[in-house]
């Protein structure tokens, strides 16, 4: 019986999905050439699951912003940010983390 229950202690142990956790990324985006492009970016990030904008700093050019976006990686992925971003036809990236 000890041996029956701890097999059954270490599958559940094993099978327990990975700790969710909080990333930060900073997300580069072009074509913002009027206000309601950056109200329609932030719209479109805000509507993916868990995800909060933290701040948002104009670009080195004229119609690009950097947006840095916290969200919870067991919710949703950078893809699915990145991809409600360029479905309302704005290219984005995610900009290389440069803290070392």
């Amino acid at each position: 019986m000890k041996h029956l229950l701890l097999s059954a202690l270490t599958i559940a142990a094993l099978s327990t999905p990975a700790l969710a956790e909080e990333r930060q990324v900073e997300v580069a985006v072009s074509e913002l050439t009027c206000p309601s492009c950056s109200f329609i970016v932030a719209s479109s990030m805000r509507g993916v699951p868990s995800v909060e904008i933290a701040a948002f700093e104009d670009g080195p050019e004229y119609g690009q912003g950097v947006y840095s976006v916290t969200y919870d990686d067991a919710e949703t992925s950078i893809e699915s940010i990145i991809g409600a971003v360029t479905a309302n036809g704005y290219p984005a990236q995610v900009l290389p983390d440069t803290a070392s």
